[in-house]
């Protein structure tokens, strides 16, 4: 898919751990804002580190390669060096994401209670047309986080290399893809690498996807001046025609509508040489 397009243009707000520092992510990545007080923007947990690597990581001659290696992540600081923030912290950058305009948002986080707050920024998201890719959580039948919950995110369910659902993967009819997300190697803190595991590397799977397939549309808008992929329904519509059904027949709650053909999707042939540094 590489040879089509590697993610040009294209900006991922990732509302995570804080602003990643790392050689394969460097011209990749953003500092945005950090809404955790008392804390650097840097990412200390290591968390955002890693979700960004799959998202943007560099196609070079070292570590690991991101889904879409040219596209760009801004870093939203809302959850501390521990890994937690509160629902006002994540209402503060979604604000941010309102304010920037991203083409798409990826958060890889989740609570186990709805916010009329955090909603209300969700709507306003979708209306502007920018799709919230989110981690359906790691409680597995204990039901689906919020905001992967809410029907205008796109919630991401995890499976593993033998083609099972994980089973910390959360369940639920809010589920709507499934994504890699069982001991996958990115980038971690001290230019380090780490394999993780969750919901939350699933998460940016996705969003790696969606940033290559918004990339090819806007390709193909300024050759032709047509772009059918702008709201989020288009979005969905776009992905789902791709889809390989998973598990029991149709969406189910373990897979949704099961697993993107990227290949599919996006199309291409060769791969690209990586590019020297």
């Amino acid at each position: 898919t590489w040879s089509v397009t590697q993610g040009e243009n294209i900006t991922v707000m990732v509302i995570d751990t804080g602003h990643p520092e790392h050689p394969d992510l460097e011209g990749n990545v953003s500092v945005g804002r950090s809404f955790i007080a008392g804390e650097p923007m840097v990412d200390e947990n290591g968390h955002q580190t890693h979700c960004t690597g799959i998202i943007c990581a560099k196609n070079n001659e070292f570590g690991m390669v991101g889904v879409a290696p040219k596209s760009n992540c801004i870093s939203a600081k809302a959850l501390s060096r521990s890994g937690s923030g509160s629902y006002q912290t994540l209402v503060d950058a979604l604000d941010y994401a309102i304010e920037v305009k991203p083409d798409l948002v990826s958060m890889s986080l989740g609570g186990n209670a709805p916010s009329s707050d955090i909603e209300a920024r969700i709507k306003t998201l979708y209306t502007m047309n920018i799709p919230v890719v989110c981690a359906a959580g790691n409680t597995g039948s204990g039901g689906v986080n919020w905001p992967a919950a809410y029907e205008e995110t796109i919630a991401v369910a995890a499976y593993d290399k033998y083609g099972q659902i994980a089973n910390f993967s959360s369940r639920g009819s809010a589920v709507e893809w499934a994504a890699p997300g069982v001991n996958i190697y990115s980038t971690f803190l001290d230019k380090g690498y780490a394999g993780l595991s969750g919901t939350s590397m699933a998460c940016p799977f996705i969003s790696g996807v969606i940033a290559l397939m918004l990339a090819k549309h806007k390709k193909q808008e300024a050759d032709t001046g047509k772009n059918d992929c702008k709201t989020v329904e288009q979005i969905r519509e776009h992905l789902l025609k791709y889809t390989e059904d998973k598990g029991t027949i149709g969406k189910d709650a373990a897979w949704g509508y099961g697993v993107i053909n990227v290949v599919d999707l996006i199309g291409g042939g060769e791969q690209p040489e990586p590019e020297p540094e």
